[in-house]
């Protein structure tokens, strides 16, 4: 198992645990970008039914993210969802990241007010130095650090020797990280492998959509 994140900052405020509840309950790892957004792996918020088939999935219901959750508390509250932004058939085209666009705190100051944003970019390139960060199904943020590279046969994605399990997707991959905590989010988990963990690289598609939830 990966160490736990220890250094605090901005990821111990950005970085959290989202639940869904749909055909079946889980938990995936999301992080705050922008004013009002979160950014996580699409299959997160969308269960595939038993065929494959992403255009007969149902839609998760009652997403619930918890900035900064640890050992089972919410230390900046939680926060729901106003609006999922996806493609439709995001296993075809290969865009497996979603942009939830979030509902105001309880006091009506949005998710960044409370709680900070990471940075996020759209069609970086792979850096020698890539954080992962996720919650595999923990109840602490885990850390891994290695270089960030793109497999030769899946440009789409971007890939770390850090694997994490279940829980993780979702989960950012940061490139620049201050030691404030601070970077920029390139990439979010969507799989793994005894030696790697492989991300959605941020491209056109996923910049489309966090406009639409930034600017709605």
């Amino acid at each position: 198992m990966q160490p736990e994140w220890d250094k605090g900052g901005a990821i111990a405020r950005t970085v959290g645990r989202i639940y869904v509840t749909g055909a079946q309950d889980a938990a995936c790892t999301a992080t705050a970008v922008g004013t009002n957004t979160v950014v996580t792996a699409a299959h997160c918020v969308r269960t595939t039914l038993p065929d494959g088939s992403s255009r007969t999935a149902t839609w998760d219901k009652n997403l619930y993210f918890v900035p900064g959750y640890r050992d089972g508390q919410s230390p900046h509250g939680g926060f729901t969802v106003r609006r999922v932004h996806m493609a439709e058939d995001w296993q075809a085209d290969g865009s497996d990241v979603a942009m939830l666009e979030m509902n105001p705190a309880a006091d009506g100051r949005s998710l960044s007010a409370v709680v900070g944003a990471q940075k996020i970019a759209f069609g970086a390139k792979p850096a020698g130095s890539t954080h992962q960060f996720g919650y595999p199904y923990t109840s602490r943020v885990l850390h891994c650090e290695g270089p960030g590279t793109q497999p030769g046969d899946a440009p789409r994605f971007l890939r770390i020797p850090c694997p994490m399990g279940v829980g993780s997707s979702g989960g950012p991959y940061i490139v620049d990280l201050d030691p404030a905590g601070v970077g920029t989010v390139v990439a979010v988990n969507v799989s793994g492998d005894a030696a790697y963990s492989y991300g959605t690289a941020l491209g056109p598609v996923a910049g489309r959509l966090f406009t639409q939830s930034e600017h709605p």
